[in-house]
């Protein structure tokens, strides 16, 4: 496990670090006191645990500045301002631990954590030989970082937040491999979209991530009312 911890109370970092280790064993860790530059991170993290005030810098602003570098975060912020809680809100953290009830709200951490695991399925995908270009036949993607899937013959484009690739599958395989995940759902014969990339949608097209026309996706009239029920169900969840 990987993690990123930036928090500029020494104690509070010393508790976090020994908890991760008791509880996840093999644990690197990436620790700041103030926050640090892009260039200074690694290109990946597992968890990101970041202070809500960082002296007179906010942590809120800044978990938001990179989260385009890491659009997958998952999030966990850390204060003893119990009535910011809400204010972290908008950047979806997975949990809010209150220093000054560290130990139940590590605990909660934990179980929120090990089920958003259970959910972040990863899929073997045989790449198609226009792909095979440094001799490698598969790819392992998780599931959750899959934007859409475009179904072309006998092939699929996944579509990831900065890649494609062309794979081996079909759709009904594929839907067969995401079925446990509710954020995935068909919207065309050709096409199936993670929910959470809704950036807009129309009458006949979505647009996944953001208004690009590169990212709009049809929607056909025979998938029109199971999407908007879907996605209704999905907003409340």
């Amino acid at each position: 496990m990987k993690c990123l911890i930036i928090d500029d109370d020494q104690s509070c970092i010393d508790t976090l670090e020994s908890k991760l280790k008791d509880q996840y064993g093999d644990v690197e860790l990436d620790i700041f006191q103030k926050p640090p530059h892009i260039d200074e991170l690694q290109t990946d993290y597992d968890l990101f645990f970041i202070d809500v005030l960082l002296g007179k810098e906010s942590g809120i602003e800044y978990a938001n500045s990179i989260k385009d570098y890491y659009p997958h975060m998952t999030l966990v912020f850390l204060s003893y301002q119990d009535n910011l809680i809400f204010e972290t809100q908008k950047i979806s953290p997975i949990c809010f631990i209150r220093k000054s009830n560290f130990d139940e709200d590590f605990q909660m951490f934990c179980i929120v954590y090990e089920n958003k695991q259970r959910e972040n399925i990863k899929i073997i995908f045989k790449l198609h030989q226009i792909e095979n270009k440094t001799g490698e036949t598969s790819i392992t993607l998780r599931a959750n970082d899959i934007v859409y899937v475009e179904c072309y013959s006998h092939e699929l484009i996944i579509h990831t937040y900065n890649d494609e690739h062309i794979v081996k599958m079909t759709l009904k395989e594929f839907l067969k491999n995401v079925k446990t995940l509710k954020c995935f759902t068909q919207v065309h014969r050709s096409y199936v979209i993670n929910m959470d990339y809704i950036y807009s949608r129309s009458k006949t097209t979505i647009h996944m991530i953001n208004d690009d026309p590169k990212n709009e996706v049809p929607i056909s009239k025979r998938y029109k009312r199971s999407f908007n029920d879907t996605y209704g169900e999905f907003q409340l969840s």
